[in-house]
């Protein structure tokens, strides 16, 4: 079944395969897949909607190709697009606040949270936004084209979408801080060497080895994926983290929507256009 524009007009497309596997593919290719207000938003309803979805047990995250294919990823917040002023509009309701019944429905944290497995299928620059959100997922597979990086520093930005919580989770202390610290772009390789992600497989086969493993655990009953998430998810939670984490962080998306009305603010004035 497929249910492209489903959700928030092409920004995601939706599609159900089968096997009981959903894949969410991000679908802003022309510009590498970057976060705007109206894909974050998109992004956010479409996860809700696949963790609600009965009929689907596992859930795939990639990013559109610029030849309409699965085979990027994420490149982080749109801070050039005029449409990234937008952004400040898809900080949930009570973010500053801390109040973690939003911050568990948005996008990053769902995927992370969700009773379901998640699987990054990584195939292009996995940047900013787009680390954090390869970091959500529980695992993550990439082709030899994927590029790795924090890329928040050199923005005046020190991180989103949960990607801190995420990334000290899965490196440790010490890798965490030297990926956003030395800001260094990674190559799939280094990725795969550091423990980032679980496999790096030829371009044209990271669709097939992401199924073929996303199939293998949706052969498990759901109840039983369910409650090994759970339990993997209780063994590493800690909500007052989370809480803080998550009012710094809508004020850090308030801050990318703040450097893209700047960024077209010069454009404009570089190119002699009154506002």
């Amino acid at each position: 079944m497929t249910m492209d524009d489903a959700v928030g007009g092409p920004a995601v497309r939706l599609t159900e395969v089968q096997d009981r596997i959903g894949i969410l593919t991000m679908n802003r290719p022309e510009r590498r897949n970057a976060l705007n207000g109206a894909l974050v938003g998109a992004l956010d309803v479409a996860v809700k909607q696949m963790a609600a979805d009965p009929e689907v047990k596992v859930v795939v995250l990639t990013g559109a190709a610029p030849d309409g294919a699965s085979g990027g990823f994420c490149s982080g917040g749109d801070v050039k697009d005029p449409s990234g002023a937008g952004m400040e509009l898809a900080v949930p309701e009570g973010a500053l606040d801390g109040d973690l019944s939003r911050h568990d429905t948005h996008a990053a944290m769902l995927l992370h949270l969700m009773p379901k497995p998640t699987i990054a299928m990584i195939g292009g620059p996995a940047i900013g936004a787009g680390l954090s959100l390869a970091g959500a997922c529980d695992l993550r597979y990439a082709s030899h084209d994927a590029v790795f990086s924090a890329g928040f520093a050199p923005n005046g930005l020190s991180g989103d979408y949960g990607g801190t919580i995420f990334w000290t989770r899965i490196l440790g202390t010490g890798g965490a801080r030297e990926l956003y610290l030395c800001n260094e772009r990674l190559t799939a390789s280094q990725a795969h060497a550091r423990g980032m992600v679980h496999a790096v497989v030829p371009a044209a086969e990271l669709r097939d080895h992401t199924l073929a493993v996303a199939r293998r655990i949706a052969a498990i009953p759901g109840p039983v994926l369910a409650r090994i998430k759970a339990n993997l998810n209780e063994a590493e939670d800690d909500p007052d983290r989370r809480r803080f984490l998550f009012a710094h962080e809508a004020t850090n998306q308030i801050e990318v929507a703040r450097l893209a009305r700047e960024r077209v603010a010069q454009r404009a004035n570089r190119d002699g256009v009154a506002r």
